[in-house]
């Protein structure tokens, strides 16, 4: 076709969309820019920029919720307008969005358009804060929703919070409803924000539990005797000291569930550890065992609120701590049995410095790295499944002679069954690891869009071009 031809569809395609009754019930069109990072929220955060290739992750995020939300907004009703290809370096700040909502027109009537902005943050542990801006047509206000989400999350989110922005009475609906879920779930959260140190009631009980525990082994260290009279009184001393001093720290600090029971597992853990190493080292008489306890459990509290001061701790920090716990007194009586050759004695000692080291480097690794509860919920299930799949393979060492087995053969079935777990955790972390989209590669590629192209000026103003566009990467 001809360059007259091309003009005259063209004029005939301006004409028909002109001309037609229904054009002026059209909603105001919508621009989404080009996902920008980092979120843009922090006081004194990098400047606002497209994600490079250099960062694959967070390019290949800021791409899939381009194509999300522009998908979206045609889905919702709105006109796309494609022909704009997004801010200028030095043109991303808010004032930014308003005046290109203020300055955009179509056709005759000078309304205005949505100025949609997403932006994407990497925040650790395959979690990415997705914040999106949206300027009204011929608004003066912002309209902002920020969520931190699962990586294979983004686009899911995106869809649902693009919604939210750009239906105002579905924004409205929103906030009275979210006012009274707030006041409906008053234990958890307050009217107009969440509650001051939510972790008090796990702290508290915690505390009221060691309380009475440490009440009890400082009688049973310093008298023989179980007389009531005695032991009751400072139970209830114990307990006392306990709530009191769990309330004081929760009312002075903002104490989380995760912060509460990330000290919980520092505390329990480590009295357990001090206990078994103490029955592992013949420690007489055996009252003082309970003292190997106190200081053990007083010990664990003190590291644990030490990492507490360094990170502010969720749930799945928690679950580390006390997976670490566990797992590593499981290890430890392994280890223990693998060294003696023999399961006939109780490895207290292997018990007690497993559940130690376990501790504390789970403890450790918790100010470190990010993990959900679930992700490490399966994570221990790996553990367990893969120790019982090397015992089972194992079994013929042990039935060769039931009578009298050997070393070695013990050895063996343990080996088997330390060696299981290991590949076991080692296989549900990385399945469980935080996986790319199948549908990433045609993302990358580019998708295409519909609607406004350009515009062409016209004697009553400015006429919108309709089309298709393909965008994307290579």
């Amino acid at each position: 076709m001809g360059r007259q031809g091309y003009l005259s569809a063209l004029a005939l395609v301006t004409l028909l969309f002109w001309c037609c009754p229904a054009r002026a019930d059209l909603k105001a069109p919508v621009v989404v820019w080009p996902t920008l990072a980092p979120a843009g929220d922090a006081p004194a955060g990098a400047p606002l920029h497209r994600p490079q290739a250099a960062d694959k992750g967070l390019l290949e995020r800021a791409q899939e919720l381009d194509a999300t939300l522009r998908d979206a907004v045609q889905d919702l009703g709105f006109t796309l307008d494609v022909s704009d290809p997004g801010p200028r370096a030095d043109q991303m700040r808010d004032a930014d969005l308003l005046r290109r909502a203020q300055t955009t027109a179509i056709g005759a009537q000078e309304s205005g358009t949505w100025v949609i902005s997403p932006r994407i943050e990497g925040v650790g542990g395959g979690a990415y804060m997705v914040r999106i801006v949206a300027a009204p047509p011929k608004g003066r206000e912002l309209r902002v929703r920020i969520e931190t989400v699962t990586g294979d999350s983004v686009y899911v989110r995106g869809l649902v919070m693009l919604r939210e922005l750009l239906s105002p009475q579905a924004a409205a609906a929103a906030a009275v409803e979210q006012e009274r879920e707030h006041a409906a779930r008053g234990t958890s959260e307050g009217i107009m924000s969440p509650l001051h140190s939510q972790g008090r009631a796990v702290l508290a009980v915690n505390a009221a539990l060691f309380g009475a525990f440490t009440a009890f082994s400082m009688q049973r260290a310093v008298s023989q005797s179980d007389d009531p009279r005695v032991l009751y009184p400072l139970l209830v001393v114990g307990t006392g000291i306990g709530i009191g001093s769990a309330l004081l720290v929760a009312d002075e600090w903002d104490v989380t569930s995760g912060d509460a029971w990330f000290v919980a597992a520092g505390g329990w853990w480590a009295a357990a550890s001090g206990l078994l190493i103490a029955a592992g080292g013949h420690v007489h008489p055996l009252n003082d065992r309970y003292t190997w306890g106190v200081a053990g459990g007083v010990t664990g509290i003190g590291l644990a609120t030490l990492g507490v001061t360094v990170s502010q701790m969720d749930d799945g920090d928690a679950a580390l701590a006390h997976s670490g716990g566990a797992l590593g007194l499981l290890l430890g009586g392994a280890t223990e049995f693998l060294y003696r050759g023999t399961t006939a004695v109780p490895p207290s000692m292997g018990f007690g410095v497993g559940t130690a080291v376990g501790l504390l480097a789970a403890g450790t690794l918790a100010t470190r790295v990010a993990v959900s509860p679930s992700r490490m919920l399966l994570i221990d299930l790996g553990v367990g499944g893969g120790a019982l799949l090397g015992a089972a393979a194992a079994s013929p060492l042990l039935f060769q002679n039931l009578q009298q087995p050997t070393a070695s053969n013990t050895r063996g079935s343990i080996s088997a069954s330390i060696a299981g777990s290991i590949v076991g955790g080692a296989a549900a972390w990385w399945l469980t690891r935080d996986t790319q989209p199948a549908s990433r590669p045609a993302r990358i590629l580019g998708t295409p869009s519909a609607g406004i192209i350009g515009t062409s000026p016209t004697r009553g103003g400015a006429t919108p071009i309709y089309g298709i566009s393909w965008g994307g990467s290579l």
